[in-house]
Parts: structure tokens; C-alpha cells; sequence
């Protein structure tokens, strides 16, 4: 049997077979990749992997028969454990903002998101969890630098010398949200998406998330690649991740 008959009768229900998920985001390519090519040289015949990366996020599903011994798969999943170590946020078959929406439900926490390149798409991905309206308030697509001003109370001295992307903006947009009382939990992006810069001359694929609660407010740098659309999926999976790693450590 191989690799391919391996994963088709785990997904087909057929026989007795198993499949383990490993899921996370932000992991260095070059390891996942090395993790993989260890992982061939398990019994091809009963153990299977399969990858999928898409906008920084790691799929991993390991697939196994009954024939397989049980230690040698927990083995197999350990090592992806230890290797992915803090960049994985599930060991189940769940997207970010479905780990999300759970979390914010056990910790009885309502978040709320100020987007301006993601453009709406942050609350787009929370707002398609079902139940996601018990523990989301709400969403405020800020584009503009007045809509900034006027709509989380971002200072203009702000954007007038560090710029609408920056690391203060970002702060201040997640200050804003959490001003209002309505959340616990605030998120908020800000960055160039292209796919040309602004007036400003920074280099596409710049943003700053912020992350907090009214204890804490972290604001993360990155420099993504790709295009308009890549960058902008980078950000929202990076912004979920963040806002699920922070809230699990509360």
C-alpha cells in the first residue's frame, strides 16, 4: 500500500486507519520542510504525510494505518510538536479564527478588530465562525487617516510624524477600540499592501498588528512578499494567530 492509498482510505473511511493534524503559522519553511523528509523515512507503506502552506500557515496531516505502531506515530507527531513548537496553535483539524472564537468563548472575552490594508477581511474570517457573535463586538475598516482620527481617536501628531504605518498608529488604533469599553480583547492592522508604496516611501508588504487587552498591547512588525493579495492574507493569518497565542497565555 502506499503513500497516496494510505491517506485515500483514511479519508474514505475505509479500513482502520487514523489521520493526526498539525497546524500553524509563521513556521521557518526550511524546518517544515527538513520535519518532512524526516518524516519519509518512516514505514512508507503504513504512515503518511501530507503538507499544505498557504499564506504562512502550515496544514500538516499525518496519516497511518492499523498495522502502524502507535509509538511510532506519537513519535512522529512529537517531533513536528517539538520542532514547530510555538508557531502551532492546533493539533486538530480547525482554522485560526474557528481556535479563536473558541478561545474568546472560554475566556469569556470579546474582541474587536480596527483594519485598515486588511480591509475588512480580519472580521470577515472571525464573523464566518458560527457563534462568533456571542464574543465579537465589532469591526471598524479604518482606510482613511481621518476615519483613524475620528473612529479610534488615533492622534493626528501621530500620523502627522510617525505616518498611518507605523508601530505608534497601531497602537493607538487597538487603544481606540478598547477606549470604547465594548472589548476586551482589540486587534488592529495597519500596513501597504501595493502594489506600490505611498507617499511615504515604504516598502511594500510593511505592517504593523497590534495585539492587547487593557493590562497589554504588543505591536508585531513584518515585511511580507508576494502580491497584493498574498500580503494581505499573510497579515489576517498572522492577526489571528497573534490575538489567539496572546489570549491563550491570559
Amino acid at each position: 500500500m502506499n503513500n497516496a492509498n494510505v491517506r485515500e482510505n483514511v479519508r474514505s473511511g475505509n479500513g482502520r486507519f487514523g489521520k493526526l493534524v498539525v497546524r500553524a503559522v509563521g513556521a521557518n519553511i526550511e524546518c517544515v520542510k527538513r520535519m518532512l523528509s524526516e518524516a519519509e523515512s518512516y514505514n512508507k507503506n503504513r504512515i503518511s504525510c501530507h503538507h499544505v502552506r498557504k499564506y504562512d500557515e502550515d496544514i500538516i496531516e499525518i496519516y497511518y494505518d492499523e498495522t502502524a505502531p502507535k509509538m511510532l506515530v506519537d513519535e512522529l507527531l512529537h517531533k513536528f510538536v517539538e520542532t514547530l513548537d510555538s508557531c502551532i496553535y492546533a493539533l486538530d483539524d480547525v482554522s485560526l479564527e474557528e481556535q479563536l472564537v473558541a478561545l474568546l468563548k472560554v475566556r469569556r472575552k470579546r474582541i474587536s478588530v480596527a483594519e485598515s490594508f486588511t480591509g475588512g477581511g480580519l472580521a470577515k474570517r472571525i464573523v464566518s465562525v458560527s457563534g462568533a457573535s456571542e464574543v465579537y463586538f465589532e469591526g471598524l475598516n479604518t482606510y482613511n487617516e481621518n476615519a483613524k482620527i475620528k473612529r479610534l481617536g488615533v492622534s493626528p501628531k501621530t500620523l502627522h510624524d510617525f505616518g498611518a504605518v507605523s508601530e505608534q498608529t497601531a497602537y493607538e488604533m487597538a487603544v481606540g477600540l478598547l477606549n470604547t469599553g465594548d472589548c476586551e480583547v482589540a486587534v488592529a492592522t495597519t500596513g501597504l499592501a501595493g502594489p506600490k508604496t505611498d507617499d511615504s516611501g515604504l516598502p511594500v508588504g510593511l505592517c504593523y498588528i497590534a495585539v492587547g487587552t487593557r493590562e497589554r498591547i504588543c505591536v508585531y512588525r513584518y515585511h511580507f512578499d508576494g502580491d497584493r493579495q498574498e500580503i494581505t492574507e499573510k497579515a489576517i493569518n498572522y492577526a489571528l494567530y497573534l490575538a489567539y497565542k496572546q489570549l491563550k497565555d491570559i
